[in-house]
């Protein structure tokens, strides 16, 4: 990694580096693919490799994105509510009524998803990434505000992220594996057993999902100018064929599936690394930049919606095509391009914009000596 004049970096149209946008935009279509029943029984290993970093990376990202500058806690509770678990309680609601309607689903399960957001509850099931997120976002804003002598030295960095990491490791190990015990998939009843599965927002990945937001965060000024050095990029290619031939490690946030606290991390932190090289190639190609820019920057709706779309549409492509491949390509097409055409709307949109979008939050003025958040 490199550091260049801030003016050599690509901008977007909004000022902001486009090498981010393009990197939510390439990491949003590897959770559609992910999520996509038929890619993974056509391509599994392609769909195990992505899942050995394509969560770290969402993470990752988020860290690089993420500055506290003047705000409190409270000012960043209160924006983040607004712009991800107001969606959520949104979406969930509209889809509960539809649920309760249609197929016979209880309100104490819809509830239950809002009262205790995690995969194994909520409905629509990648709306817990949007839940631990926001918890996310307040627990290393406490730990950055706390005291700056924690992390004030590289030494001191690495420590921190270290002990993140290993005790993160071990509190999800202290709990039951969706993997492991079938139950834990779906709780749809308030009940003792929803301890034994997690904790409500997901706290229980808490420290392990937080050690790869602030490396993240402590690696933002040289991500946001990465350039490639083709030697790392090789070493991470080789590793992560090695991982994934030799071992076959996976990453499941919501199943608490993490295999190893040593290797399953560097096989993640490879992945990120090939990640950011795919984003910089990516960045040099206009069309393809545009492309992934956009999405990134309609990513929160794909994100909301694309799996409900997937569940409806896949049987009917199944019905009319034979090939596994074209029902991939237009159940991708569709699941990223239907969200994003829904955003262009509550854009337009009063009722949308109130239900669906954050805020506009007016900046404040930038005092000397104070950083001001990069979003």
């Amino acid at each position: 990694m490199s550091t260049h004049h801030a003016a050599t970096a690509p901008q977007g149209q909004s000022g902001r580096l486009a090498f981010i946008d393009i990197a939510k935009g390439l990491g949003i279509i590897l959770i559609v693919l992910g999520h996509n029943q038929v890619f993974g029984f056509r391509f599994p290993d392609v769909r195990d490799f992505l899942t050995a970093f394509r969560l770290p990376f969402f993470f990752f990202m988020a860290g690089v994105t993420f500055s506290v500058g003047s705000k409190s806690l409270g000012e960043i509770a209160v924006r983040r509510a607004d712009a991800w678990l107001k969606p959520l309680v949104v979406v969930v609601l509209v889809t509960g009524l539809l649920d309760t309607t249609l197929h016979g689903v209880t309100w104490e399960s819809v509830l239950l998803g809002l009262a205790y957001p995690t995969g194994f509850t909520i409905d629509p099931l990648p709306l817990w990434f949007l839940a631990h997120l926001w918890l996310l976002y307040l627990f290393c804003t406490l730990l950055l505000k706390a005291d700056g002598r924690l992390y004030d030295t590289v030494p001191k960095k690495v420590i921190l992220l270290l002990v993140l990491a290993t005790c993160g490791y071990f509190l999800m190990s202290a709990f039951a594996s969706a993997a492991e015990v079938p139950e834990c998939r779906v709780q749809t009843e308030f009940s003792a057993n929803l301890f034994q599965c997690g904790l409500p927002f997901s706290a229980d990945i808490l420290l392990l999902t937080s050690f790869y937001f602030l490396l993240g965060n402590f690696l933002s000024s040289y991500i946001k100018y990465f350039q490639i050095n083709r030697v790392w990029a090789a070493i991470a290619l080789l590793a992560m064929a090695v991982f994934q031939f030799g071992f076959d490690y996976t990453i499941d946030f919501n199943l608490r599936h993490y295999d190893t606290p040593v290797l399953t991390t560097l096989q993640a932190l490879c992945g990120i690394y090939l990640m950011l090289c795919a984003c910089m190639l990516l960045s040099k190609v206009t069309i393809a930049a545009k492309f992934l820019c956009y999405l990134g920057s309609a990513s929160l709706f794909i994100l909301l919606f694309h799996l409900s779309i997937l569940h409806g549409l896949i049987p009917v492509l199944q019905r009319d095509f034979h090939s596994s491949v074209i029902i991939v390509m237009i159940s991708l097409i569709v699941a990223t391009g239907a969200p994003a055409i829904l955003w262009e709307i509550a854009k337009h949109n009063k009722v949308l914009s109130a239900l669906l979008l954050p805020r506009k939050w007016q900046r404040k003025q930038a005092t000397p000596g104070v950083q001001m958040t990069a979003r």
